[in-house]
This record gives structure tokens, C-alpha cells and sequence, in this order.
């Protein structure tokens, strides 16, 4: 999940932020006992699944472990994180440590510490970098979400084809020749050379962006963004890619393990325990094609009323978190992760939760490779916006329209949107 909201400037007044996140639903973060207190107990907010959950309160308890007498109080909020988050912060009961993505930092920051961030810490300077807002640390990454392809090594053989470099990314056309050469067959019975294609991911594969470096302007309806759309386009008439009709309420990973997918081009590290009940068709990962899809940095920011021992408390949290093994090995939980350890001395981790043949390492390279997107403040409603725009009137969702005649003026939208 990702926050989706931007928080208003300090001195915009609480009357309006709690309007605007008037909307949320269900149980509210847990309160903070007082930023100047000299209890040094904290909590945590975050959100996720089942799964993730398990591997923030595993590491919240790791902490309370090495550090006794020290208690942090974990908040998972499952629905509407980010209205609740920003609730809280009007309230001022937020919490002492809350999780942030990379994608949104820009519309929370202002009610963020600043942190101090060493980047030789991490095994690529670019996770500390995602992490910055206005050349300031205002949080310090603790996981990376980097995405992967998945190749059916059945169909690859069937066709006469040799199995892509685990470790160096296929083009643009030579997948596009690859992908349909695995195509055959008809109506449900069709295999179709890779899954349905993500627009914004399939963007920054071909070196383009939905925004520019600075956030300033939307670039997704530029000439590089028209010619990613027509390329995705053509491959769904060409039959080589569903569309988002053929997968309606359908789920691409069972697709996958019924042989209906050469290749699963949208792999996360948290659909490993999908794919690992998966023995035939026999599989393993490689590199998304090109220059990779957008990677997403997992961080651990400190809230800017924490003081006296809650703030020394939280700032050796978030350190232990971030930098330490016997934390960053919990982010795997059996085979699920919740995304790639940052460190060096945990990168294995994740590898080894499979047998290597299925190359898990494909994870650690698109980490270190993987292209970061600007933080956007509110990025949820003007990329929702466009989104909606792009699905509903052209083939990259159930539309018809020309994407050379749409993507521009949507283009135009979303940079006026950001400029509000």
C-alpha cells in the first residue's frame, strides 16, 4: 500500500485538515502520550497485511528484546491509513514512529523530525536518497520494493526459446518478439506471452516517467508516454497481453500456474509465498524488461512533537529497524515478504526462502538498478485523477480512444493539478 494524501502546511490551522480527512472509517491511530514526556515508551502505526503486520510486530518486539524496560506500542491500521494519519496529526495523537513510503513523503514531511541518515549503511545510495524531501531527511528507509518478472521455464522450452538472463534485462522489443512467439491458442484456452501490463510501470521500463525529476510537471503524455501506451496497445491486439477485460475479477497468478502466462511481469517480493506453491509449470525470475519498474522505498519516519525520551526512543528504533540484521532478517516471514532487506549482511535472507533456481536474487539486483519516482504531495488524487482518465477512455483500461489524442490533454490536467 501506499500513502496517497498531502498534509496541510503547519500553518494552514487543524480545522481544515480534519475536514478534509473527515472521510476516514474505523478505529483512529493510537494516541502518543506526550511529546515532551519523560516516558520513553513508543508506538508505531503502520499499515499491510496479514503478513506484513506479523513483520513489524516481530520487529517491534525484537527491539523491546534487546532494549528491556523500553515498550513500543504497535498500530496496525488496516483501511484508510493515510486519512487516518492525517487525522491524527491535526489531533496531535499520532504516533511516535510511523511507516511512510517514498511516493508520499512530500505531503507528510512537514509534521516529520528531520533525520540524520548515513547512506553507506545501505547497499545502494539511491534507498537513502528516495527518502529526501527538499534535500532533508525526513525518514530512513528500513525495506525496498522492488518488482521482478516471473518466466513459465515450461513454455519457454515448448517454444524453442532459451530462458532469459537471470540477471540481465531483456529490451523492450526483444520481450515483445519473445512474448509472442509464447502466444498460441484460442478463447480460454489461450496462452498469452506475458500478464496484463501496468502503464506506469511499463513507462519507467522504457525510460520515461509519470512525472518529471523535480515533480513540477507530468511527463506521462509525452512522446516517450505515448509510445509506451501504443506499445501496450498493440500487444493486447496482437493477443500477446490480456486486457483489462480478459482479467476482470480474475487472479493472474492462478493464470500463471495454469500455464495461461509466459512470463508475470508485475512480482513483488510479497507474491513469493503465491509462487512458491507453484511446482509446475516450472518457474523462475529474472529482471522487467528495459530499465525496470518504479522502485518503491519502505520508511520509518519520527513525528515532529516526539521529545525527551520518547525521541531518543524513537530514534534508536528507527536505527535498529533500518540497520540492524536481527531486524531486517524479520522482514521475511516463512515465505512471505514484506519487502527486500536494505543491508548487506540480510540481502541473502529473502534469497534463500526458495530453493536458488528460482532466482530470488533477481530481487537484490532490481533493488540496487531500480528507478525511484519523485514524491508527489497529493499524489493519490492527482495520479487517481489521470488513472481514471487513461482506463476509462483508452485500451489501457476498457476504453477505445486513441492514446496519442487522450494522453496529452490528461497530461496537461495532471501538471495543472500539480501546480495548485
Amino acid at each position: 500500500m501506499k500513502l496517497r494524501n498531502r498534509l496541510l502546511p503547519l500553518g494552514a490551522g487543524l480545522t481544515a485538515l480534519l475536514l478534509a480527512a473527515g472521510c476516514a472509517t474505523g478505529s483512529q491511530p493510537a494516541a502518543n502520550s506526550g511529546g515532551g514526556d519523560e516516558n520513553g515508551d513508543i508506538t508505531f502505526s503502520f499499515w499491510g497485511t496479514n503478513s506484513e503486520a506479523a513483520s513489524l510486530k516481530a520487529i517491534a518486539a525484537a527491539f523491546e528484546q534487546a532494549n528491556p524496560g523500553t515498550k513500543v506500542t504497535t498500530n496496525w491500521i488496516q483501511a484508510d491509513y493515510e486519512q487516518k494519519l492525517q487525522t491524527s496529526i491535526a489531533a496531535g495523537t499520532q504516533s511516535t514512529v510511523i511507516e511512510i513510503s517514498n511516493n508520499t513523503l512530500a505531503g507528510f514531511a512537514p509534521s516529520f523530525a528531520e533525520q540524520q541518515v548515513d547512506p553507506g549503511k545501505f547497499v545502494q545510495p539511491n534507498i537513502s536518497e528516495a527518502l529526501k524531501f527538499e534535500g532533508k531527511y525526513y525518514a530512513t528507509p528500513f525495506t525496498a520494493k522492488p518488482k521482478v518478472m516471473a518466466v513459465n521455464l515450461d513454455a519457454f522450452k515448448a517454444a524453442g526459446l532459451p530462458a532469459p538472463s537471470p540477471t540481465t534485462p531483456l529490451t523492450l522489443d526483444g520481450f515483445r518478439t519473445i512474448a509472442a512467439k509464447l502466444s498460441h491458442g484460442e478463447g480460454k484456452n489461450r496462452v498469452f506471452g506475458t500478464s496484463n501490463m501496468w502503464f506506469k510501470g511499463w513507462l519507467t521500463a522504457a525510460g520515461g516517467g509519470f512525472y518529471n525529476a523535480d515533480a513540477t510537471a507530468c511527463t506521462f503524455g509525452d512522446s516517450q508516454g505515448i509510445s509506451t501506451a501504443q506499445y501496450i496497445v498493440d500487444l493486447q491486439k496482437e493477443r500477446v497481453a490480456p486486457n483489462s477485460i480478459d482479467i476482470e475479477g480474475q487472479d493472474q497468478a492462478q493464470w500463471f500456474a495454469a500455464g495461461r502466462l509466459g512470463t508475470f511481469s508485475d512480482f513483488g517480493p510479497w507474491t513469493v509465498a503465491d509462487f512458491a506453491k507453484i511446482s509446475k509449470p516450472n518457474w523462475t525470475l529474472v529482471p522487467v524488461p528495459g530499465q525496470g519498474f518504479p522502485l518503491e522505498i519502505g520508511g520509518l519516519a519520527i513525528a515532529k512533537n516526539a521529545g525527551g525520551k520518547k525521541a531518543e526512543t524513537a530514534k534508536k528504533f528507527v536505527e535498529f529497524a533500518s540497520t540492524q540484521q536481527v531486524a531486517q532478517d524479520l522482514l521475511i516471514q516463512g515465505n512471505t515478504a514484506l519487502g527486500v532487506p536494505i543491508i548487506a549482511a540480510s540481502t541473502p535472507t529473502l534469497e534463500k526462502v526458495l530453493p536458488a533456481g528460482r532466482n530470488l536474487a533477481a530481487f537484490t539486483t532490481a533493488m540496487k538498478t531500480g528507478q525511484i519516482s519523485p514524491s508527489v504531495p497529493r499524489e493519490g488524487q492527482i495520479a487517481g485523477d489521470a488513472d481514471k482518465g487513461i482506463t476509462s477512455y483508452t485500451p489501457l483500461g476498457s476504453g477505445k480512444d486513441d492514446v496519442a489524442k487522450v494522453l496529452p490533454g490528461l497530461n496537461d490536467k495532471c501538471t495543472a493539478a500539480l501546480k495548485q
